[in-house]
């Protein structure tokens, strides 16, 4: 697949949603039941703003903060950053970098359609390997990665490109620098 490919093609239509005034309480109530690391935020039918998973434990439990008290809008990451679902892919992976954010609403017409995340870019091409590997090195922040010992090398990742067979894999390790997966691994003469 190539870097052609749109936004529309790979984004999730799946959307969870709450109003402005929802309270924190529930907006986690939401993620849990539908299984989702954040709730887009709409004023008048339209989205102004996202909570993810991380807003509710920065701005609410590191805080010690009530979540029955606190608003969607008091929570919100500002102003929503998002894309129009003709965008390619490729540019979606930019701005993502760019803003620092795995999550990417898909608006059209300032109505919201989907929903593309880091994970959705991860799997159709291989062509974006390198773009997606900075995303997600950038937007794990230390501690997401399952390494197999504190500072002990190799450093095992959950999921990305092997960039010596080019195909989407659950675990890859760095050894030297380049991510592999488990059968690279075991056939790379260096590491034998």
């Amino acid at each position: 697949m190539d870097t052609d490919v749109s936004v529309s093609e790979v984004m999730s239509r799946r959307l969870i949603t709450a109003d402005v005034g929802e309270m924190a309480d529930k907006l986690g109530g939401r993620m849990a039941s539908g299984k989702v690391g954040c709730v887009i935020i709409i004023r008048d039918t339209h989205p102004v703003g996202i909570v993810t998973e991380r807003d509710l434990v920065v701005k609410v439990v590191s805080q010690d903060r009530q979540p029955s008290s606190m608003k969607a809008e008091d929570l919100m990451s500002r102003p929503l950053i998002t894309i129009g679902p003709e965008k390619s892919v490729e540019l979606a992976s930019r701005e993502m970098i760019r803003h620092r954010i795995r999550r990417l609403p898909v608006v059209q017409n300032r109505k919201l359609i989907g929903l593309v995340t880091d994970s959705d870019l991860l799997g159709i091409s291989s062509e974006l390997s390198e773009i997606l590997r900075d995303l997600i090195r950038q937007n794990n922040p230390e501690g997401e990665f399952a390494e197999e010992e504190k500072g002990s090398e190799p450093e095992t990742f959950r999921q990305g490109i092997c960039e010596v067979c080019q195909s989407f894999q659950e675990s890859l390790v760095n050894i030297d620098g380049t991510y592999v997966c488990a059968r690279c691994r075991d056939e790379l003469p260096f590491y034998q």
